[in-house]
């Protein structure tokens, strides 16, 4: 595949790569977890900061067995940001692979990115119905690597910058 982006982490004591692939889902890996950018009206993007966290991040998480990634994310973006994302598209896929010290690979995974939009994102309930979301907020774009560190990564400047183009 071209256009595709790498950049690899030292994360405790084991090198992790991730891969960047524009517009795609890789089929045979699996999808472990989905985030979204979601502008509103205003040209904001929405974050939220769980409990005991002092960052915050995307609205996103977890797939879970039998779900899309699409379906994932409005269930995520329901249970942290509370409400359903608009206009959902992907923006890509990191493929995740985690080599110990000795070599081995111990875990092989992809992630996807969308963007999407809402116009009237309501009220937020910190806490609601017992999800760990304590805060929502909404910044201008150009203010995003401020907030999500991972930006600076090679990776993570491509999957901003696919963001910009798809504005």
């Amino acid at each position: 595949m071209k256009n595709v982006i790498t950049s690899t982490v030292k994360m405790g004591n084991d090198d992790v790569t991730f891969n960047w692939y524009p517009g795609v889902i890789l089929e045979n890996i699996k999808l472990r977890n989905i985030y979204g950018f979601c502008v509103n009206k205003d040209k904001k993007v929405v974050l939220v900061r769980d409990k005991d966290e002092t960052r915050f991040t995307l609205p996103g998480g977890g797939v879970q067995e039998g779900e899309t990634g699409v379906q994932a994310l409005n269930r995520e973006f329901m249970e942290e940001a509370q409400f359903y994302p608009q206009n959902v598209k992907l923006l890509g896929s990191l493929e995740v692979v985690r080599i110990d010290q000795k070599g081995n690979i111990v875990d092989h995974q992809q992630q996807a990115r969308f963007i999407c939009s809402i116009d009237d994102p309501g009220e937020h309930v910190p806490e609601k119905d017992g999800w760990e979301t304590v805060e929502r907020i909404f910044v201008d774009i150009e203010e995003l690597p401020k907030y999500l560190e991972w930006i600076a990564y090679p990776t993570g400047r491509a999957v901003y910058d696919e963001f910009l183009k798809n504005l």
